[in-house]
């Protein structure tokens, strides 16, 4: 599974996040929460699957960020953002790609069960924006960078992640 377009990748995240939120009854997603998934499934990807679209991410103070998706869901701050889900684009993905359709929907799922600020924290401490953030600076997040930080630091959430995944995330 790869999207060419940073916005077809965004928009496959967005529709599986509105129907985990569906499917559990989750009353509210935020956009840190929203910024925070589409990242944390992006690392995933790119460290234990293969690399599931071209995307760098901006270090922001509250961890990585798509500045255009931000600018688009900025005034829902804390808020819940409205998501819709569409059946028809989610079931046209499952058709070729069950496998990754399953790991994302588990991700986000299990992500959705964290507190938002749990979230931020984990970006905060186990991703590279813990090395590459400097105040109004909105470094980029690379490709690179995030494998660089992966190998070098073994013990990190997403070898977390990918044993939840693979042995316990329903």
């Amino acid at each position: 599974m790869f999207f060419y377009s940073k916005e077809d990748y965004v928009e496959y995240l967005l529709n599986i996040i509105a129907k985990v939120k569906m499917d559990n009854k989750i009353f509210k997603v935020t956009q840190i929460q929203i910024q925070k998934i589409i990242y944390i499934v992006y690392c995933y990807f790119l460290l234990f699957e293969s690399k599931i679209a071209n995307i760098d991410f901006e270090t922001w103070k509250w961890g990585p960020v798509i500045y255009e998706l931000w600018k688009k869901q900025t005034l829902y701050s804390r808020s819940n953002v409205p998501l819709e889900f569409n059946q028809e684009k989610y079931l046209d993905i499952v058709k070729n790609n069950q496998k990754y359709n399953s790991i994302v929907y588990k991700i986000v799922k299990y992500l959705l069960e964290l507190k938002s600020w749990d979230i931020v924290v984990i970006c905060h401490e186990q991703t590279p924006w813990k090395n590459l953030y400097r105040p109004s600076k909105n470094n980029l997040i690379k490709d690179n960078d995030i494998i660089r930080f992966h190998n070098e630091n073994q013990d990190n959430f997403f070898h977390y992640l990918d044993f939840m995944v693979k042995n316990v995330l329903k």
